[in-house]
């Protein structure tokens, strides 16, 4: 745990001291945000606005996928390759859709499952008083708590892990290299995703990047002036797109760099082919 926090701290100061890397996360940040509000608030109502809709569906999930290779790539190899980038974002589309219905299945199942054991109707009091306080429904609560660690923590864990192991390497050379190593490296990347060091290094991202934003723009002020009440939340929104922006930075860098120190198999070198391999 110490050693985990040690890294954690580490990705954090080596974040701040690499202003220009946290500059172009920040734009590419920025636009993916951008696009996606503009995606809101388009009516659609001429056919250039459902154009414009039909494209931003797209543009967002390629800007997505962009900022997460980028920020990985940065990691692994110390500056930008945008040819690299630009591969392992057309990877972690690809990688990403199976993982999506998986987790959809397996969301789904458990809704089908839950539905066998519904809540008991609360009775009307006959007496008058207060009502009585329903007894808690174990079933309902458990059913709650597996969907959030499916879709909270296992999903977005498995799939930074498998981002990580595909980036960097040729796509020829991850064909070439058969299906055996591919799949090997699949499930070492899977592996390591639910290690205790991954699950740590991600809750403390959590925290960075959605418990901080929660806290800073759910509290209320009563500010009667409204042009200070704008200007209060705005900073407050830039405060919380900030953390957000930093914590999922640091929390992906961590991860890269903890995948590096497990398995040196899945440092920054290129996928060998497969005649070399059984040559060796």
């Amino acid at each position: 745990m110490t050693t985990t926090l040690k890294l954690w701290c580490s990705t954090i100061k080596t974040t701040f001291t690499n202003l220009r890397a946290l500059v172009v996360f920040a734009v590419l940040y920025a636009i993916l945000l951008a696009t996606f509000f503009r995606f809101i608030w388009i009516r659609e109502a001429t056919l250039w606005q459902v154009l414009f809709t039909y494209a931003f569906m797209i543009l967002i999930p390629a800007e997505f996928f962009v900022f997460q290779a980028s920020i990985i790539n940065r990691a692994r190899e110390g500056k930008f390759h945008w040819r690299t980038i630009a591969i392992d974002t057309f990877k972690f589309f690809v990688m990403t859709i199976p993982l999506l219905l998986v987790a959809w299945l397996l969301y789904y199942s458990l809704g089908k499952w839950a539905g066998r054991y519904p809540a008991a109707l609360p009775l009307l009091p006959v007496a008058p008083g207060p009502a009585k306080s329903q007894p808690l429904h174990w079933p309902t609560l458990i059913f709650s708590t597996l969907r959030f660690v499916l879709i909270g923590v296992a999903f977005p864990l498995a799939t930074i892990h498998l981002w990580i192991s595909i980036a960097g390497s040729e796509l020829r050379l991850l064909i070439d290299a058969g299906a055996k190593l591919f799949f090997r490296r699949i499930t070492s990347a899977l592996s390591r995703a639910f290690s205790s060091e991954s699950v740590l290094i991600y809750a403390l991202g959590l925290i960075v990047s959605l418990v901080l934003p929660y806290i800073i723009l759910i509290p209320t002020f009563a500010i009667k002036n409204n042009k200070t009440e704008f200007t209060v939340f705005i900073l407050r929104l830039v405060v919380s797109f900030v953390f957000t922006l930093i914590g999922w930075v640091v929390t992906m860098s961590a991860l890269v760099r903890l995948s590096f120190e497990e398995s040196p198999a899945a440092s920054p070198q290129p996928v060998p082919d497969a005649p070399a391999e059984a040559a060796a």
